[in-house]
């Protein structure tokens, strides 16, 4: 949500990259393209567990339809089935909080299988991308733009930005460009565990990417986000 999310709209310019590894899946979601997007957590999971379980780049209908089937195998082996009735004086029964909460959970899951069996007849939700297959190193080959991956002891990230907007205006004016011609800007963010050592060696090795820094305190990845898109809106109006 901090990254695609504006107070009153989606952000059309940002394009979020989520890498699933080991699995090599990557989900993309294109904020030019997403409809029908609430900004809350519940939408922009099960938004992405269609994507998953319907729409693939790369697989046929066949190994979609194994996947849908495998996912919904795992939901009803985690079914709870409807607690029996029991002698409340019988020892080890169940109380009526406890009933109650195994009821909601019970009703959480159906809803859930209901939701993918409704699902399985539809298309991906619109804006969202699954690419198999994929890997970090081929994503760093396809970018055109400038990769800054967050790091505590990286290059302060108003600076970087402000570096590569000079060296673009740069070879625009030495290229004879009649317009400004932008480039994407890549972020680079680990999860709430950070980058993993394999990563975080390919990242470091690659001559595409720049090491940049918020400050040396370490922050939420929203956060970071957040603060991240605040400098390059500025660099973007300048």
């Amino acid at each position: 949500n901090s990254a695609l999310w504006v107070s009153n709209g989606i952000r059309k310019d940002t394009n979020i990259f989520l890498m699933l590894f080991p699995h090599n899946i990557t989900i993309e979601v294109r904020g030019g393209e997403v409809v029908a997007l609430n900004p809350d957590e519940k939408t922009t999971a099960f938004c992405l567990q269609r994507a998953l379980l319907v729409k693939s780049s790369s697989n046929n209908e066949t190994k979609r339809e194994e996947r849908r089937l495998v996912e919904l195998s795992r939901l009803q082996e985690k079914h709870l089935k409807r607690p029996e009735t029991v002698n409340p004086h019988k020892p080890g029964s169940l109380s009526k909080s406890e009933k109650k909460a195994l009821r909601i959970t019970r009703k959480a899951r159906e809803a859930m299988i209901r939701r993918i069996h409704r699902s399985s007849e539809d298309s991906a939700p619109l804006g969202f991308v699954v690419h198999r297959d994929d890997t970090l190193e081929a994503r760093l080959r396809h970018l055109d733009g400038p990769a800054l991956m967050l790091n505590e002891l990286g290059e302060p990230l108003a600076d970087v930005l402000t570096d590569v907007n000079r060296n673009n205006n740069d070879s625009n004016k030495s290229n004879n460009e009649t317009e400004f011609q932008s480039m994407n800007t890549t972020i680079i963010l680990g999860d709430q565990i950070g980058y993993a050592a394999c990563d975080e060696k390919v990242l470091a090795e690659s001559d595409a990417v720049r090491q940049v820094s918020l400050g040396p305190l370490s922050l939420l990845t929203s956060q970071c986000i957040t603060i991240a898109h605040h400098y390059l809106d500025c660099n973007a109006i300048n």
